[in-house]
């Protein structure tokens, strides 16, 4: 299969799973119809749905994670560059509910995550990757002395995903009069968490 073909597929069933509230429904012939190809096609290259769903999700988040790369080899200033992280972090949030949804689903009510398990050291080198760049991250606050000391791995990660919380909760009971400034307040409790 061409990486055209694949690509269409891919995102025929990333968008269909942005829309979707109830994942079962999702069929081939829909992910097939939205790609403007045949069933199939799909069925030529891929075992399931779930499989198409997995391998969809290792494509968007690889594709994350080069933005990710591209991103921090710009050399921006810590405070840019992790403002950039939260709002790129804010917009897949809010575009991607439904995927996050799918993460943490029962796995007894829907088989992606079986599906997700086939693909594992695939995920699990993209997670290597994305602690890597995020810990450059950290290193970059480090040099700039936005923090004093480099923090223990623990506590690095636990500053990041506090402060990601403040995004994620922000997403799911909106207060529009916050606007720009949760940014700062996740911004906020990363520098709280390890500063002084």
């Amino acid at each position: 299969m061409s990486s055209d073909k694949k690509t269409l597929i891919y995102e025929a069933a990333l968008s269909l799973v942005y829309e979707s509230n109830d994942f079962s429904s999702i069929k081939v012939a829909d992910i097939a119809d939205r790609a403007s190809i045949g069933k199939g096609t799909v069925y030529e290259y891929f075992q399931s749905k779930e499989q198409v769903i997995g391998e969809a999700l290792l494509y968007m988040w690889e594709g994350a994670l080069e933005f990710f790369a591209l991103f921090l080899g710009e050399n921006k200033g810590f405070k840019e560059a992790y403002y950039g992280f939260l709002r790129y972090f804010q917009t897949q949030l809010g575009k991607n509910k439904h995927i996050y949804e799918l993460i943490t689903i029962n796995p007894d009510s829907f088989s992606v995550p079986a599906a997700i398990q086939a693909l594992n050291s695939r995920f699990e080198e993209m997670q290597e990757k994305y602690f890597s760049l995020l810990e450059k991250l950290v290193a970059r606050s480090v040099s700039e002395g936005v923090i004093k000391a480099h923090p223990s791995k623990f506590d690095w990660q636990t500053a990041i995903l506090s402060s990601l919380t403040c995004i994620y909760i922000h997403q799911h009971f909106p207060d529009d009069s916050l606007g720009e400034e949760v940014l700062d307040k996740a911004y906020a409790v990363y520098v709280k968490l390890l500063g002084d």
